[in-house]
């Protein structure tokens, strides 16, 4: 691990309490279970989550529910679960379970679109008088403006229907709504693909094979309005990356050379930080949060400095970057039994005490600030705890 030498910053210890700050109380408790994904999305003043094959709009000044079953009609009995869901541009939810079946939701109006994808159109057959091929989409994603659809296709080849002569997998971009085929990628990582924010590129770490090390190096971001492919720090490990979402800059921290942050723009790098850990751009993009083993580090971007160090992981940003909550826990691996939360402005905290050991999933505030929402796993699987800032 790298050792860091912190100069003249303020370094918050977790041994001091102090009685102001973001007071909260505790508002609504939601246990979900163990069949269920391990993150929520904050949606204007309510919050979104999954279990089962169910997405749950939850309005936090009410608490009423809106509810919309994920399977498609060709599903029928099969045993159905959502696998991810994000938040596009335009304000819709796009949620995909394992068929896979694809919807958009709107949750305002509570409507959705039905993509063509279920456990019967995925499936397809071509067969001749020695050869067949059989074609299944094993899993899907969206961009995030809804301008591409991204398909796993598993393609067999079989020789008198039982020789097996072929098996790869095709990665296909389509045009969303045309359905057009635009690209093929093939020797990718499906499940390590995320499109910038603003669909310009499909970026990838850790495509690049050197049998000498027996390790996958690199960052790669594939243009995809001119299908170019760039190949960005060659030789070195990417541990983690992320994307303003102005989709202005890129960081990626490395094993080997610490953190780097690129123009997106230019795809030239305009800084190097002297730390490597799980990176992160502040809400209003002026920050970069690096946190490392049991250390939250935030930079400020523009003067290339940093600014401030806790003890703690799983940190979160208040959307006008005036409040900070984290885990008060070694890593993201550890139990954790409390939650600091800090007004950056004046150093003030606040404690939650969780009663029991837990590991922290996520912590978000909402929307207004008038809430911090906090998910928790344990023995019994996931929960949600909900508080309240106090007037």
């Amino acid at each position: 691990m790298r050792k860091v030498i912190i100069g003249s910053i303020a370094l918050l210890t977790i041994g001091n309490i102090f009685s102001q700050g973001f007071d909260t109380v505790p508002a609504k408790s939601i246990f979900i279970g163990t069949e269920a994904l391990n993150y929520f999305i904050t949606y204007n003043d309510s919050l979104i989550y999954a279990y089962q094959d169910q997405i749950v709009l939850l309005d936090l000044n009410t608490f009423k529910e809106t509810r919309l079953g994920v399977k498609s009609s060709k599903a029928q009995d099969f045993n159905t679960y959502i696998l991810k869901f994000k938040l596009l541009s335009n304000g819709d939810v796009a949620i995909i379970n394992n068929e896979p079946y694809l919807t958009i939701w709107n949750p305002v109006k509570n409507s959705k679109i039905e993509l063509p994808f279920n456990i019967e159109y995925n499936k397809n057959e071509k067969n001749n008088l020695f050869i067949s091929q059989l074609e299944i989409i094993e899993d899907l994603d969206i961009s995030n403006t809804a301008k591409f659809i991204f398909t796993k296709k598993h393609i067999t080849k079989l020789f008198l229907n039982f020789i097996p002569i072929e098996d790869h997998y095709e990665y296909t971009i389509l045009s969303y709504p045309e359905f057009k085929k635009l690209i093929t990628l093939k020797e990718i990582n499906f499940e390590n693909a995320v499109f910038s924010p603003d669909d310009n590129f499909l970026i990838f770490k850790n495509t690049k094979y050197i049998e000498d090390s027996n390790k996958f190096y690199g960052l790669t971001l594939y243009d995809l309005n001119k299908q170019k492919e760039y190949n960005l720090l060659p030789n070195t490990t990417v541990i983690d990356f992320d994307t303003t979402k102005s989709a202005k800059l890129l960081v990626a921290s490395t094993e080997e050379t610490g953190t780097k942050i690129i123009d997106l723009k230019s795809l030239n790098e305009i800084s190097t930080l002297p730390i490597s850990g799980y990176v992160k751009f502040s809400p209003l993009e002026n920050l970069l949060i690096v946190e490392g083993n049991r250390s939250i580090n935030i930079f400020d971007i523009k003067n290339k400095e940093l600014i401030a160090t806790y003890l703690g992981s799983n940190s979160s940003l208040s959307p006008s970057q005036t409040y900070m909550a984290y885990a008060l826990s070694k890593n993201f691996a550890s139990l954790s039994r409390e939650i600091l939360i800090i007004n950056r402005e004046n150093n003030e905290q606040k404690r939650i005490n969780l009663k029991e050991d837990y590991f922290v999933e996520d912590i978000q505030f909402s929307k207004n600030e008038n809430f911090l929402i906090i998910m928790l796993s344990g023995k019994d699987g996931y929960k949600i705890e909900i508080y309240k800032k106090s007037p």
